[in-house]
């Protein structure tokens, strides 16, 4: 993380046209999951949310030194391996989180630029919710109540017995470990349906149809949102189909486009290859600005809780991308 500091600090003295000649990484992929300037409860204890502001000046930025593309427009450079004369970028979205059709398709509509939106299935309507979310909001709810650990360490082991590592022992826990979480919710009367009811967080059907109708690309992002490192290759597979059939059927979305939850990290060659035979157009992780083994398979740059400038971030991949040149680091090998 201190190296990392050390790009984004320094990257502002550095020309982004530039950068750009020097690696001829021409294609930039921002991604988000949300833009708010009110605090978001199940997100808030996660990462930090970009402010309204902060958007706009991302975008302000993006559109200076790059094209917006949309996403059809992206897997026709990259399938068809065509050569890109200017600078582009394709912003997306993951989770399908409602402030897409609140805050950001204004801003992007007014702009004119496209983007694309990865959705959980199962949370479409808001019918579930994610497992980290069910995490933030139990933590909120523990600062809001002020309820001490001995109320709820006997649910979870917490030798330490102190908040903070109460809150470690938490962001631990996977999907798996849900009836510990919702057994945490009950013990400090936290009713996550009610939160789904009243909140509202994802995005429903009718939302996703007008976004759609606006020019919103959108993709599966799995089912429920698992790390998808530690499913077995089935479990991995029936996430996507399932998704993608669910998309098809009933949000009348064909084309077929995924983002990984979490990330790709130890994602095997057999399932790449698996995915693009299932008519996949194009996949996406999120390790910067790296190329992989598959280059159908692309990599995204995140903005959330980095608490610096677009041209920070930016410029700082740039020169990440070209540290890791020399040590033969700039491309990610499946086998």
């Amino acid at each position: 993380m201190h190296i990392r500091n050390l790009f984004y600090n320094s990257s502002k003295y550095f020309s982004t046209k530039l950068l750009t000649a020097l690696t001829s990484r021409k294609i930039v992929l921002p991604f988000y999951h949300t833009i708010s300037d009110e605090t978001l409860p199940h997100v808030s204890h996660l990462y930090k949310v970009r402010s309204t502001k902060q958007f706009i000046a991302d975008l302000e930025y993006l559109c200076k030194y790059y094209t917006p593309v949309d996403l059809d427009s992206l897997h026709d450079i990259i399938d068809n391996n065509r050569t890109v004369s200017q600078p582009i970028f394709h912003i997306s979205f993951d989770d399908g989180l409602k402030e897409i059709y609140s805050n950001i398709a204004p801003i992007l509509n007014r702009k004119g630029i496209p983007a694309s939106v990865f959705l959980n299935t199962d949370f479409i309507d808001n019918k579930g919710l994610f497992f980290r979310y069910k995490v933030s909001l139990i933590i909120h709810q523990i600062h809001q109540k002020k309820i001490p650990p001995e109320k709820f360490n006997n649910l979870i082991s917490n030798r330490e017995g102190t908040l903070n590592s109460f809150k470690s022992k938490l962001m631990a826990l996977t999907i798996d470990d849900s009836d510990i979480i919702n057994g945490i919710a009950k013990a400090i009367d936290l009713d996550f349906k009610k939160y789904l009811k009243d909140f509202e967080p994802y995005l429903n059907r009718q939302q996703i149809k007008e976004l759609s109708e606006t020019g919103f690309k959108f993709g599966s992002h799995s089912l429920n949102h698992p790390f998808f490192k530690l499913l077995p290759i089935e479990e991995q597979k029936k996430q996507v189909v399932d998704s993608f059939d669910f998309i098809a059927k009933e949000l009348n979305i064909r084309d077929r486009y995924f983002s990984f939850p979490f990330s790709d990290e130890n994602i095997e060659a057999d399932f790449f290859k698996w995915l693009y035979s299932s008519d996949c157009r194009l996949s996406f992780g999120i390790s910067g600005m790296k190329s992989d083994s598959f280059n159908n398979h692309l990599h995204r740059i995140p903005f959330d809780g980095i608490n610096h400038t677009a041209k920070e971030i930016i410029n700082s991949e740039y020169l990440y991308y070209i540290i890791k040149f020399f040590f033969n680091k700039n491309q990610i090998r499946r086998y």
